[in-house]
């Protein structure tokens, strides 16, 4: 837009500088010709003539010629130049006759250039018709390019809302796309381009969809598959009774366990999803139902010193993603956790924070890829890798973020933003 307005304005400005080349310069170098011939002319009439023959000649070239007026006092009803174009143009011409002579303006009608003079210790006041200097018609052809400049860049803005409105849809149903969501593009009106690209947008959404559908489809039933087999060896190495083999019994339990909950992070990540409604959520009251459900003296939840405001989200991912967060600090540290909310600027903060070994800086961004397992971050005794992940995810499909900070541990925060809030 302002690209546009910036062309229009050039524009305008190249016409007013071509209306000054191509009119007005001649206009002026004209009337500095007339100027010059009859200053010529008075000076060498009245040179010898007498005072008699000198009033004779100004009634004589009154009468005779319409265009010219002569007189030896100031003329009355000088003024000064209405228009600031009218002005410039007898600062040009005053330029051009020199500074021997001296320049007035009367409005008329008609419009006269005044020129004194002095001739034989006299002097004398030469008035010229000045019409075609005066360009009365000057202001309306400023007006109507004025004008023209302001229509061209209504016009402009016109367009560019046009263009402007589908492409800011495109815009929100791309974030809204990068948040979890399948929006699609309604677009009533617009150019035949962006009018194929809403179209392939929302091709792609659709796509994009189905194939999420089923890869959570496929992944929810491998998971289910293998919970019954799994089920089925814990049963047996619970109740099978080899003499001597007591150590070996409980690693494949604890196998068998790890797996079960493997497979868990691999139903809730493939559960996860827009689906779940947002709802009103005592944030406060959520956090306090994570804490018992763990039911461990290592963790303590510094409750808040103020009221919450009721939060609008998705209450069940929101549990998973504090729950994911509070096992991961028991299961990689041995000391106490600490579990907080409370508002920050603009937004609300779930702070869970343990004593571990933190996270090298270079992998804070990589462990919250799906599947991605660190050996030597925290220790890492071994998982699917989904957890952050299911907390990441959580966030884009509320619109927060998280953040992992090394602090004397791992500080893990989720920031949900203050919009969300009623």
């Amino acid at each position: 837009m302002l690209l546009i307005v910036c062309l229009i304005l050039c524009a305008e400005f190249g016409v007013v500088a071509a209306y000054y080349v191509l009119v007005q310069k001649p206009r002026i170098e004209r009337m500095s010709e007339v100027t010059l011939r009859y200053l010529n002319l008075l000076s060498g009439a009245v040179a010898h003539m007498s005072v008699a023959e000198r009033q004779r000649f100004i009634a004589d070239l009154g009468r005779q010629n319409a265009s010219a007026w002569v007189s030896q006092g100031q003329p009355e009803g000088l003024v000064i130049p209405p228009t600031r174009l009218m002005r410039w143009a007898l600062e040009r011409l005053q330029a051009r006759l020199g500074s021997d002579v001296r320049l007035g303006w009367s409005a008329g009608p008609p419009s006269l250039l005044w020129v004194r003079t002095d001739l034989g210790g006299e002097s004398w006041w030469l008035g010229l018709e000045a019409g075609g200097l005066a360009a009365e018609h000057s202001r309306l052809v400023l007006g109507v390019m004025v004008g023209a400049g302001v229509l061209a860049i209504l016009g402009a803005t016109l367009i560019q809302r046009h263009l402007h409105r589908p492409l800011v849809l495109l815009q929100q149903a791309a974030e809204r796309l990068a948040a979890g969501e399948y929006p699609e593009i309604r677009v009533a009106v617009a150019p035949t381009e962006i009018a194929g690209l809403a179209m392939a947008f929302n091709g792609m959404v659709r796509q994009l969809e189905v194939n999420e559908k089923e890869r959570a489809l496929m992944l929810a039933g491998l998971s289910h598959d293998l919970r019954t087999p799994l089920a089925k060896l814990r049963l047996a190495a619970e109740i099978l009774d080899v003499e001597g083999e007591d150590e070996l019994l409980r690693g494949m339990v604890r196998n068998i366990g790890v797996a079960e909950q493997i497979i868990e992070q691999f139903i809730d990540f493939a559960r996860l999803g827009a689906e779940e409604p947002r709802v009103p959520c005592d944030v406060e009251e959520l956090v306090g139902d994570v804490a018992a459900s763990l039911a461990t003296p290592r963790l303590i939840v510094e409750r808040p010193v103020s009221t919450l405001p009721t939060l609008v989200c998705r209450p069940l991912a929101l549990r998973r993603a504090v729950i994911n967060l509070v096992e991961n600090a028991l299961k990689y540290s041995d000391a106490t956790v600490w579990m907080s909310v409370g508002p920050g600027v603009d937004t609300l903060l779930i702070t869970v924070r343990d004593q571990g070994p933190g996270i090298p800086e270079e992998a804070l961004n990589a462990i919250r890829q799906p599947f991605a397992r660190l050996d030597r971050a925290r220790g890492d005794p071994g998982g699917a890798g989904l957890g952050l992940a299911i907390v990441e995810r959580v966030m884009a499909l509320e619109g927060g973020r998280l953040e992992l900070i090394n602090r004397g541990g791992l500080e893990a925060r989720l920031v949900l933003p203050m919009e969300s809030v009623t």
